[in-house]
């Protein structure tokens, strides 16, 4: 079951902070359309705990005001 923890509009960029069953994911693309889904691991491959994936979430969300993301 998908949970959405958080969501974050930037530049027209939507980056959501999701948890589906145990592992965390962030889903980019433009607003109300995802474009690309990354799974957060720990540079082993290993589940990461909460607080370091939201400091993931946190990452990518600064790093949307340098991404456009549009269609080809």
């Amino acid at each position: 079951m998908k949970q959405f923890l958080a969501s974050s509009i930037v530049n027209g960029n939507e980056i959501a902070f999701v948890k589906d069953r145990e592992h965390y994911f962030i889903h980019w693309g433009e607003a109300d359309r995802v474009k690309a889904i990354q799974k957060i691991t720990t540079p082993t491959g290993r589940k990461p705990s909460q607080n370091s994936a939201h400091k993931k979430f946190l990452e990518a969300t600064k790093a949307a005001q340098y991404l456009k993301f549009s269609r080809l």
